[in-house]
């Protein structure tokens, strides 16, 4: 009787595992490398914490700094009046330094005006004062002044997400099939504008006995919509990365990795949301939530 229960028991785990595509157990090896990850992510995080501003060049002279007669203000405590301006026309985009203000590039070399060319990304060069760093980005056409702030109170003050507890049943074999020639789409953003973002192949995947797919982006890259967004998860969707083969094949989509984008924890960024196609039907309740963690 007891090993045929045992076996009964194998039989209803293989097919659990078959119909959710399940490969892996949550252990003691697979909770390490999720923390490492989530440290790393942590870390990297500070570079958006940093954001203390995000304008648009709509005007031929663009002054900003601390003062409110400045075209674009930054709320920097201690920060200087003016720090320059950025004169946009149509030969050139430049940078002119406020008297008696310094201004170094990367190398340290002090700057009083700099032709601002755009590389291919879409970015000119930073340039730097004190704690504080800035550059001209492109997004959606048009170009923007974002800037950093090393003393950014928003460092010290973001405590991290809360996340759904480790769940195996998100951890899913999919089938990764490549695109004969990479799709360029134009999806959602933060700015309320869309922006053009290309799409490598399509992975596909079984959830409680229906077939789903998602649209994936160069080096994995995928974002995810589901029914928990703007519920328990970020409205704007989460985003995973993926480890894809060389040739179409197998992958896996571990949904325990998914986390907020950017936009989720900052006002001054960019991000793009999941286009309709990648806007699953079911809950993943697993990944980064959107409560901040008290």
């Amino acid at each position: 009787m007891k090993k045929c229960f045992f076996i009964g028991s194998l039989i209803v785990l293989f097919f659990n595992c078959k119909e959710t595509g399940t490969t892996r157990l949550i252990d003691s090896a697979y909770t390490n490398t999720m923390n490492q990850a989530l440290k790393i992510r942590a870390e990297g995080r500070v570079k958006y914490l940093e954001l203390a501003g995000l304008f648009k060049l709509d005007s031929t002279t663009n002054t900003f700094g601390s003062a409110d007669s400045n075209h674009f203000v930054l709320n920097i405590k201690n920060l200087v009046s003016t720090i320059g301006s950025i004169n946009l026309s149509k030969e050139a985009l430049t940078f002119h330094a406020a008297d008696g203000v310094i201004i170094t590039n990367g190398t340290g070399a002090q700057i009083k005006t700099l032709t601002l060319n755009i590389d291919a990304n879409g970015n000119s060069i930073i340039l730097f004062h004190k704690q504080v760093k800035w550059r001209i980005i492109t997004r959606s056409g048009a170009l923007y002044l974002r800037v950093w702030d090393k003393k950014n109170p928003a460092i010290e003050s973001f405590k991290g997400f809360k996340s759904y507890d480790l769940n195996s049943d998100f951890i899913i074999e999919g089938d990764f099939e490549y695109f004969e020639t990479t799709h360029l789409e134009a999806v959602d953003s933060k700015l309320g504008l869309t922006d053009v973002t290309d799409f490598i192949g399509q992975v596909s995947f079984m959830y409680t006995g229906k077939k789903h797919s998602l649209d994936v982006g160069s080096g994995g890259f995928v974002m995810v919509g589901d029914l928990t967004s703007g519920e328990t998860t970020y409205g704007g969707g989460r985003y995973l990365y993926i480890t894809i083969p060389e040739v179409d094949g197998k992958v896996i989509l571990d949904f325990n990795y998914l986390f907020n984008p950017p936009c989720a924890f900052s006002e001054f960024t960019t991000c793009l949301y999941p286009p309709r196609q990648n806007q699953l039907t079911f809950e993943i309740r697993a990944g980064e939530r959107l409560e901040n963690i008290p």
